[in-house]
């Protein structure tokens, strides 16, 4: 009897960790060098990219040159986000089709072109 809840205490404790190392392969580190400070980032899927979530700097500041991270939990299997940025006066941004999954890279670097917010991984 003790046998089959120990083994049923492993499985368990197996699917856990399988998917916390799932949910740890989205998290990365935002790099800000678009020239302004950030005040709030929203992520959605970009199927449904109306979506957002709550505020992931949770009402925090992100200067031009400083780094955060970003603990990203979703709801969902999706790698494909399109991310919303607000500056310091307001004014929103926004990057698409950014793929997060698979760890590959750790470093979202975000930086000012013609405009428009560029965003390359690292």
């Amino acid at each position: 009897m003790k046998r089959k809840y120990l083994l049923g205490a492993l499985v368990g404790a197996a699917l856990s960790l399988g998917s916390m190392a799932y949910g740890a392969q989205q998290d990365f580190t935002l790099v800000n060098h678009t020239g302004m400070s950030l005040s709030a980032m929203y992520v959605a899927p970009e199927s449904d990219e109306n979506s957002w979530g709550s505020d992931l700097f949770e009402g925090k500041v992100l200067p031009d040159g400083n780094e955060v991270d970003i603990v990203f939990s979703p709801q969902n299997q999706e790698c494909d986000y399109a991310i919303n940025f607000k500056d310091a006066a307001g004014t929103e941004w926004e990057i698409r089709h950014v793929d997060l999954c698979y760890g590959t890279w750790t470093k979202l670097n975000l930086t000012m072109e013609g405009g428009k917010v560029i965003w390359a991984k690292e």
